[in-house]
């Protein structure tokens, strides 16, 4: 599918109706732009990426975190990086 849009004085582009609708953009979604080269590329974020994920991360990570984060000083002793 290909569509054309005219840069307003303002800067702005408008989404047709028939791409909103195909994409299902409404009022207050976030879209991402990428750009490669000269090629516009824009998709909709969808903000329930991860909601059907189940334990995508270990049960103690946050414990796991805390401990990596506390030993910075040590791990940076066993690296030669400070003394």
């Amino acid at each position: 599918m290909s569509d054309e849009s005219i840069v307003t004085r303002g800067n702005q582009i408008t989404l047709t109706k028939e791409i909103r609708e195909k994409m299902h953009v409404m009022e207050g979604d976030i879209v991402t732009l990428n750009i490669e080269g000269d090629v516009l590329m824009i998709s909709k974020r969808n903000p329930m990426v991860f909601d059907d994920f189940e334990d995508f991360l270990p049960e103690r990570f946050d414990k796991t975190m805390k401990k990596i984060r506390s030993d910075e000083k040590d791990r940076l002793k066993r690296l030669g990086i400070v003394e």
